[in-house]
């Protein structure tokens, strides 16, 4: 209910109060003005005809007396006149029938008996004034005049020759009535419209600064600082409205700065913490919470030491974090996940000098240690490709001619000789370290690779013709789910081969003698790029999170010595770089997935690469 309908609310029942009471009070006054009107007519006549009765009624003439009842009935309006005597036998009425009754009713009898007195008669539907008078004689007419003249009681002593009645109807008086408040009605009503009429405008006008200030509050509500309201006069109201305007321009200058310090302070792209004197987080911007994981209030209040470590023990302990620059740290995530962190830290102090805080800015090294790690591999891979462009002739060459005699040996001995093992050892040496060589050429970045567009789940397949083989040594199942209708990708088909064929070969290293290989491949969008995607994973114990980053790293392996030279990992990963692709990974006990991303083939693209 608006204050408007509050205030009418009130006033109106208020008026229609004032109004019956009005009305109610103005037909009393008018009922008794217009009854006391009719009994002095009444009494009037009835004193008028007394006088003319004394004659008549000392001759007991009927018909004289009739007469001069019927001329105050025109007179008076009377509904009826009659005369009795003092035993209130009736000697003359305007009614001819009534003459010769007797009225023996006690309250009738009291009446005549009073003198002048008048009562109403509200029997039937249609109530009656009835008013007495005394007939007296001549001489105690006389006699009356002189007492009434010395102040003296008229009736004291005296014998009244007869009593005239008169009876006047109320009806016109109570039309006169009935009229008279039909138009104090009317009256009462159109003042009741013009006042409420008025009350509504007189409201509006009250009320329409007060909806300038509701429309100004509600503006301020939404952050519209500044609004300005219109004042009206010099009355409460309109000092109320300056008094907001005032208000307004203040919250507007304090805001604009307020409004510009959170806008920095929600676009900074790195991590900026306010810490309490007490050692609880008083604010966190966004970029720390999208670093960290959290929701948007759920570090407010929570020590520092949240920060740095994930154990909800170690986090309640209190935590200093002193004024430095570029300090290295690791911040823990929501989840558990340590981040490398350089930060620096800085008090907060008050008008008074006195410490009420700190504020932390800190920057993820994350990416920054992953370009280090690349940085390094691409040097290791730079030295290997170095080593291998240099001794690979020097190696190549001996190791042809050593096989060679090796394996001309072997053709030329009889069966069963004592020479053959030891022969066909060195034959099987010398190839490894000839496929070791070849490992350590793919490294030198010397020279063309040939690449032609391609299906990559041909090469899956041939590859997996191989792979089988060896898996049915033990109780290892290989998996497949290649979709179709794959875009073709720009390379070379050994080297994709050779990335299959390594990569299920080290799964089933980390699988033992059973377990499951799955290899997939799918067809992903990234926005405006498109690749094929190759995944091979395996149901192993996993790759421990501590390696997890140097596993492609050259001659890098967790294999028993002979078992392994360490650098199948790297050259799938020299292989995919060099077909402008890339390879995560992804483990945990159960599962490790290796996910190849080659990009799809564009039309027009070359179908040779420099190595």
């Amino acid at each position: 209910m608006t204050l408007q309908q509050k205030i009418l609310s009130f006033l109106v029942p208020l008026g229609l109060l004032s109004a019956v009471l009005t009305i109610s009070i103005f037909n009393s006054a008018m009922d008794a003005t217009l009854t006391q009107q009719v009994v002095q007519i009444a009494r009037s006549e009835a004193e008028s005809v007394s006088r003319k009765l004394v004659a008549g009624v000392e001759s007991r003439d009927e018909s004289r007396m009739l007469r001069d009842l019927q001329v105050s009935q025109k007179v008076a309006g009377a509904t009826h006149l009659m005369v009795l005597d003092g035993a209130g036998l009736v000697l003359a009425h305007t009614n001819v029938s009534e003459t010769g009754r007797r009225y023996a009713d006690p309250s009738f009898q009291k009446m005549m008996k009073a003198g002048d007195v008048h009562v109403i008669d509200e029997k039937g539907d249609h109530p009656l004034v009835l008013v007495s008078a005394p007939i007296w004689s001549a001489q105690e007419d006389r006699m009356n005049e002189e007492m009434l003249l010395t102040g003296q009681d008229t009736t004291e002593g005296q014998e009244r020759m007869g009593t005239v009645v008169i009876s006047v109807p109320l009806q016109g008086s109570l039309a006169t009535r009935v009229r008279m408040i039909k138009q104090l009605v009317w009256i009462v009503g159109m003042i009741g419209a013009v006042a409420i009429l008025v009350a509504i405008g007189l409201i509006r006008g009250i009320l329409k600064p007060v909806g300038f200030l509701k429309r100004g509050t509600a503006q301020i509500s939404r952050g519209e600082y500044g609004v300005q309201i219109p004042t009206f006069g010099k009355d409460e109201l309109s000092e109320l409205a300056a008094d907001f305007n005032r208000m307004s321009r203040n919250l507007s200058e304090t805001t604009i700065s307020k409004d510009f310090m959170s806008s920095v302070f929600t676009h900074m792209t790195e991590p900026l913490i306010v810490i309490g004197a007490d050692g609880l987080l008083q604010m966190c911007n966004g970029a720390t919470l999208r670093l960290l994981g959290y929701g948007e209030n759920e570090l407010s209040g929570r020590g520092a030491a949240v920060l740095l470590s994930a154990d909800p023990k170690a986090a309640g302990e209190a935590v200093n974090f002193r004024p430095a620059n570029d300090v290295d740290a690791e911040f823990v995530t929501k989840a558990g996940v340590k981040i490398p962190v350089v930060y620096s830290c800085s008090l907060l102090k008050n008008n008074n000098g006195e410490t009420t805080g700190s504020i932390l800015i800190a920057r993820d090294m994350t990416e920054r240690q992953r370009l280090e790690t690349a940085m390094r591999r691409s040097e290791k891979m730079s030295a290997v490709g170095q080593l291998a462009a240099g001794v690979a002739h020097e190696i190549n060459n001996p190791l042809g001619v050593i096989l060679g005699y090796a394996q001309a040996l072997v053709r030329r001995l009889p069966p069963a000789d004592a020479l053959e093992a030891p022969l066909r050892s060195i034959e099987k040496e010398a190839v490894r370290c000839k496929n070791l060589v070849q490992d350590l050429l793919t490294f030198s970045r010397v020279g063309k690779v040939e690449r032609e567009p391609m299906d990559i789940n041909k090469s899956v397949t041939a590859a997996l013709s191989l792979v089988k083989a060896q898996a049915k040594i033990g109780q290892i199942m290989v998996e497949r789910e290649l979709a179709e209708g794959l875009p073709l990708i720009l390379g070379n088909p050994n080297q994709i081969q050779q990335v299959i064929i390594n990569l299920a070969t080290n799964a089933m290293d980390a699988l033992g003698l059973a377990g499951t290989i799955s290899i997939r491949t799918e067809a992903l969008e990234d926005g405006p790029l498109s690749w094929v995607c190759l995944k091979v994973s395996d149901s192993g114990s996993g790759i421990p999170q501590d390696i997890l980053t140097r596993i492609f790293e050259p001659f890098f392996t967790t294999k028993p010595v002979g078992k392994g030279t360490g650098l199948g990992l790297s050259l799938v990963h020299e292989i995919v770089k060099k077909h402008s692709g890339t390879i995560d990974v992804q483990s945990r006990p159960g599962r490790t997935e290796f996910c190849v991303k080659f990009p799809a083939r564009r039309s027009g693209a070359s179908s040779e690469v420099g190595g």
